[in-house]
């Protein structure tokens, strides 16, 4: 793995981590809970992007069962480092190449336990 694969995957281990803390917040539950469309970060590997998703948490979940896809806005993947598996409308999935697999995983907050820490 290079520094940039690396690099790239823990920006976007970053970005899905605020999305599972922003869905973990009651008033997001909530919406979730009533299958309102929710609006996500992207969770592309650009440190600066800005850019907002909508899905619902049941396509969010989908997504986060596997620690080595991410949901990105359309036009934001990096084919050197990650395969689009998937096309939705306003948002993509994509899968990252294999040799970063044990750095997503290692660092998913939710195979560490860690989605419930304060």
């Amino acid at each position: 793995m290079t520094g940039r694969e690396q690099r790239i995957a823990e920006i976007e281990v970053l970005f899905r981590a605020g999305n599972d803390r922003m869905l973990s917040w009651p008033e997001m539950q909530e919406r979730a809970a009533r299958g309102e469309t929710l609006v996500c970060f992207c969770e592309c590997g650009r440190r600066r992007c800005r850019k907002r998703i909508r899905l619902t948490a049941e396509q969010y979940e989908a997504v986060r069962t596997d620690a080595t896809r991410f949901v990105i806005a359309h036009g934001h993947e990096l084919p050197d480092v990650e395969d689009v598996v998937e096309e939705h409308e306003g948002y993509v999935v994509v899968q990252k190449h294999e040799e970063v697999r044990a750095l997503v995983e290692r660092l998913d907050l939710r195979a560490a336990g860690g989605d419930d820490d304060p």
